[in-house]
């Protein structure tokens, strides 16, 4: 099977995986995945296996939290777990590769995301307000292809084409500032998203609860197992309460009711 074969079936592959994000997420967009299926298409599927499992302990913290958007999982999965096997340089190889070309890949999504997403957003919305179903469908399809599909799959069938010296040189053109502020990005983004998700679930009633597991971590020294048996067990304790006390009024109120008539 010659490279430019390959290239295609690296291609066709990467554009099926996103598809992962249509189903419910069943993680085939993960490097254990992808680097079985980039194994199949290299014709060595046991080097595939060992380099995406390699890569998935690299990766393994990579999970959208919020609004934090961790380096491309699917770009730096395939590409590097293809790139070891087609060089025969191992996982080291492919662990080094994978983290750069993720980040990179981020930035190209990141500029479609905001650039070119909308435009299917805000004609889904007018089908919406028409309450054209149909259309709206098509819409969050036509997106999905457009900006997280085939855009990924260009970009991995290309650079594996172009080979692994002409992506190393263009990951050298990325100016050390860019570079540096994709690493600080990427250690704010996750407080972030932490912080966006508090904003939407953090009310008065359970904020008592935060800085309750706040304190048990920080000043008892509780680990995090520790803390969520105590919180599964106080969850138990309140709602056992909450029925029961429900349950006596609602005995009450019928007694009342007897009484009365």
């Amino acid at each position: 099977m010659n490279i430019l074969t390959q290239a295609v079936l690296l291609a066709v592959v990467t554009a099926i995986i996103p598809v992962d994000w249509l189903t419910g997420t069943s993680n085939i967009s993960r490097p254990l995945v992808t680097g079985a299926l980039t194994g199949l298409v290299m014709g060595d599927l046991k080097t595939g296996i060992i380099m995406g499992a390699t890569i998935e302990l690299a990766f393994i913290g990579a999970i959208t939290i919020g609004a934090s958007r961790p380096p491309d999982v699917i770009a730096g999965g395939v590409l590097g777990t293809a790139f070891a096997i087609s060089t025969g340089k191992g996982a080291g190889f492919a662990i080094t590769l994978a983290f750069p070309v993720a980040a990179l890949y981020l930035i190209i999504d990141n500029l479609l995301t905001i650039l070119v997403l909308p435009i299917f957003l805000k004609k889904g919305d007018e089908y919406a307000k028409q309450g054209d179903s149909r259309h709206l469908n098509r819409m969050n399809i036509y997106g999905f292809i457009t900006v997280k599909s085939l855009p990924r799959a260009i970009f991995v069938g290309l650079a594996f084409y172009l080979g692994g010296p002409v992506m190393t040189n263009l990951l050298n053109l990325i100016p050390d500032f860019v570079q540096n502020g994709i690493n600080v990005a990427a250690g704010i983004m996750p407080a972030l998203g932490f912080a966006l998700l508090l904003q939407m679930i953090l009310k008065k009633n359970v904020a008592i609860y935060f800085v309750l597991g706040f304190a048990l971590y920080s000043y008892l020294k509780i680990p995090i197992l520790g803390i969520s048996i105590f919180a599964f067990c106080l969850m138990y304790i309140i709602l056992h309460l909450e029925t029961r006390i429900d349950h006596s009024q609602t005995k009450i109120n019928k007694g009342g009711n007897d009484n009365e008539f």
